[in-house]
């Protein structure tokens, strides 16, 4: 199993049940109980998949048996090309500033908006 420098896991690292657990998390807090019945696994099993998520920060217990998602690791590659076509979009506003080419810009920014509001 690859992580990144940070911990984190990666897509690939995750398992199916680490999936289904993302995706009932994604919907409010859990227990392990909980997760268990929505996604028909043993309490044991779901509890050590919650744990692994809690070891490499994409889950924090918030109290005693009480589960929270902090970052979906299915997330991260969306969030990268987002940067990038935000970079993308800034730069290009710089070069029409340079240009003096107001239509350019005015569409550069609303770009950028736009990548911000999906993010």
């Amino acid at each position: 199993m690859a992580t990144s420098a940070t911990g984190v896991l990666a897509p690939d690292d995750l398992n199916d049940t680490d999936t289904a657990v993302l995706d009932v998390l994604r919907e409010g807090r859990v227990t392990p109980q909980y997760a268990a019945d929505q996604m028909d696994v043993s309490r044991t099993y779901a509890s050590e998949r919650l744990k692994r998520l809690v070891e490499h920060k994409h889950v924090e217990k918030v109290a005693p048996g009480l589960y929270e998602l902090v970052d979906d690791p299915r997330d991260d590659g969306d969030q990268e090309d987002g940067v990038e076509e935000l970079k993308r979009h800034v730069r290009a506003a710089g070069e029409a500033i340079e240009a003096q080419d107001v239509d350019a810009l005015r569409r550069h920014v609303r770009a950028a908006c736009e990548v911000l509001e999906n993010a």
